[in-house]
């Protein structure tokens, strides 16, 4: 065989193949910048609906202003202090218990300490 003709076809492979390769890395960075766009416009379009889905929602929002006043139902104690048989309240707290027991709608003032 002739040297020459062996030379000419190894580099003629090698031309081949080099001109595969950079076809094949051409194409792939073609492929990598097309996700890239759609991905990058999949991004924008969820970004605009988000904005202008909380947008809707924001604008939904009715302010309303109450001013409640009611007189206090319940005495929140802190550390309840039994002691011996007998359990203390304050005097509010006797005169709706008092009223609760009787059947009162309305508690009555403290009289002047005696007992009915």
């Amino acid at each position: 065989m002739n040297p020459w003709a062996i030379l000419g076809a190894v580099l003629l492979v090698g031309a081949l193949v080099g001109g595969a390769y950079r076809q094949g890395r051409e194409d792939g960075e073609n492929k990598i910048q097309s996700q890239q766009t759609r991905e990058e416009t999949l991004a924008r379009a969820a970004a605009e609906s988000a904005a202008s889905a909380a947008a809707a929602a924001i604008s939904a929002i009715k302010v309303q202003h109450r001013t409640i006043t009611q007189e206090v139902q319940r005495d929140v104690l802190e550390k309840t202090v039994y002691r011996d048989p007998d359990c203390r309240h304050d005097a509010d707290s006797l005169r709706r218990i008092n009223a609760a027991l009787t059947g009162a709608s309305q508690p009555q003032p403290a009289g002047s300490g005696v007992l009915p």
